[in-house]
């Protein structure tokens, strides 16, 4: 049989559409694939994303909690006066209701000029944008009894604006067991304390003691 003996048009008629059918699926399936591919790869960049994010999303919750921590910490310490200027005109006021409504016989004090404290390391999260400053307070107090000596610094502690730090204090008996005075200086005491103050990068260092 020769190919001149085939009717072509008959096989047209019946080949035809499968044939296009076969084309058609054919090119579909490539295109199916490529496209699956494509978004395996877009679903791999997505998840490597969304992993990204929500590591910097648990980061900016870790930070905000810290400044949170931190903010309040650096209320209070303001609220207390460790954190701002020295303010000697408070600590003189209080040294002197302090001895006034404890009624001791005798208080007297000199104050030195506030220094810059230079820490061996720098402070990780503070850096430079923090100076801490001391003054040194040189004390002489008349005393009934020795309680008097706590229950006055106690009251500086709390009523004082700043952080205060007893560096040393001395007793001295001025007169025997059997001869303590109602009202008197029974006991002299000379202490040194510290005032110490933090300024932070917002307050001018210039005008840090008062």
């Amino acid at each position: 049989m020769k190919l001149a003996d085939f009717d072509w048009d008959y096989l047209r008629k019946d080949t035809l559409w499968p044939t296009v059918s076969a084309l058609v699926a054919t090119v579909i399936l490539l295109a199916s694939s490529l496209f699956h591919d494509r978004q395996k790869e877009l679903h791999a960049t997505y998840s490597v994303n969304q992993v990204s994010i929500h590591a910097d999303y648990d980061e900016l919750l870790y930070r905000r909690r810290l400044v949170d921590r931190y903010h309040r910490r650096y209320d209070q310490f303001q609220s207390l006066g460790f954190v701002g200027r020295e303010s000697r005109v408070d600590w003189v006021e209080t040294i002197r209701i302090a001895a006034t409504g404890m009624y001791l016989p005798h208080v007297s004090y000199d104050i030195e000029p506030q220094l810059e404290v230079i820490t061996p390391v720098d402070s990780v999260q503070g850096g430079t944008g923090i100076q801490t400053y001391l003054s040194k307070l040189e004390m002489t107090l008349g005393l009934v009894h020795e309680v008097d000596l706590l229950r006055f610094f106690q009251r500086l502690e709390t009523e004082a604006p700043g952080l205060m730090k007893i560096d040393r204090c001395s007793l001295s008996r001025q007169s025997g067991a059997d001869q303590a005075l109602v009202a008197g200086t029974n006991i002299v005491a000379n202490c040194s304390l510290m005032m110490l103050s933090v300024i932070t990068s917002d307050i001018d260092p210039q005008v840090a003691g008062s």
